[in-house]
C-alpha cells in the first residue's frame, strides 16, 4: 500500500495567533514547512481586501503555499457563499475548512462543483454543531463528493472519540487533517504526548489514502509556540517511519 505524502506537513496559522503575518511566515520557516492553512485572524477571506496582493506577493517570496483556509462559516446565503469560494480559487487552496449550517448544503454543493475546491466540516468538540463523527456523516451523505471533514484530532478526543476510528468511518469524505493532540478529560499537549495514538492514525489515513494536507495545530506556548510544534513534528515523523 502506498505511503501518504509526508511533504504535505504544515501548520494552522491560529498556532502563531499572537503574531503578525510577517511573524507567522518567519515561524513556519522555523519549523522548515512549506505549507500552512491560514485563517481570519491573520487576514479575512475576502480577495477584495486591499492587503491581499500583498499577501499573494509575500507568499509566493517565501515559497509557501496555502492548501486550505479556516474555520469559516458557511449558510444559506448564496452570495456569501460564492464570495468565500472567490476568494478561495484566487488563494489556490485545495479545501475550505468549514463550519457550515444545515441550510448551507445546497449552495455547497454547486460551488463545489464549480469552483473544484473542498468543503472541509471541522469537528470542534463537546457542544459544537459537529461534534461527534456521526454529525458530520450525517451532514455529507447525499452530497457532493467534494464536501466531506477536516478531522481534528485533539477535539475528537475531547469528544470521547478515538481519531483513527472517527478518519476510518469518513474514509475518502476526510479532506484535511488538523493534528492536535489532548488528553481524554484532560487539557492540550504536545502532539505525541497525549492520548492520541499517532501510529493508529497514520495507519488509518493510509489505510484510506488519504493525500490531503496534514495540518499542525497547538494552542500551547502562544508567545513561543514554535518547539513545543517541533517536537510533534519529530514525534509525528517517527510514527509514519515505524508503519
Amino acid at each position: 500500500m502506498a505511503r501518504f505524502d509526508l511533504s504535505r506537513l504544515g501548520a494552522q496559522s491560529y498556532s502563531f495567533r499572537k503574531f503578525d503575518f510577517a511573524g507567522a511566515l518567519r515561524c513556519i520557516a522555523e519549523l522548515g514547512l512549506r505549507e500552512i492553512e491560514f485563517c481570519a485572524v491573520h487576514f479575512p477571506a475576502d480577495a477584495s481586501d486591499p492587503a491581499f496582493p500583498g499577501i499573494l506577493a509575500s507568499l509566493r517570496a517565501a515559497n509557501v503555499t496555502v492548501p486550505c483556509y479556516g474555520v469559516e462559516a458557511f449558510t444559506a446565503d448564496a452570495a456569501a457563499n460564492r464570495k468565500k469560494f472567490e476568494f478561495g480559487k484566487a488563494l489556490g487552496v485545495e479545501c475550505l475548512t468549514a463550519d457550515p449550517t444545515a441550510d448551507a448544503f445546497d449552495s455547497l454543493d454547486a460551488l463545489c462543483e464549480e469552483f473544484e475546491i473542498k468543503i472541509a466540516i471541522h469537528n470542534h468538540g463537546p457542544g459544537a454543531r459537529y461534534d461527534k463523527v456521526e454529525d458530520t456523516l450525517r451532514a455529507v451523505e447525499g452530497r457532493h463528493p467534494f464536501i466531506g471533514a477536516c478531522v481534528d484530532t485533539g477535539h475528537a478526543i475531547r469528544s470521547g472519540e478515538k481519531p483513527h476510528e472517527v478518519i476510518a468511518a469518513l474514509g475518502p469524505r476526510v479532506h484535511s487533517l488538523h493534528l492536535k493532540d489532548w488528553v481524554h478529560g484532560g487539557e492540550e499537549q504536545r502532539v505525541g504526548e497525549g492520548d492520541l495514538d499517532l501510529a493508529a492514525t497514520a495507519r488509518a489515513l493510509q489505510e484510506i489514502g488519504f493525500a490531503g494536507p496534514i495540518v499542525f495545530e497547538y494552542e500551547l506556548d502562544e508567545l513561543d509556540p514554535v518547539p513545543g510544534m517541533q517536537v510533534g513534528i519529530e514525534n509525528w515523523r517517527a510514527a509514519v517511519a515505524g508503519l
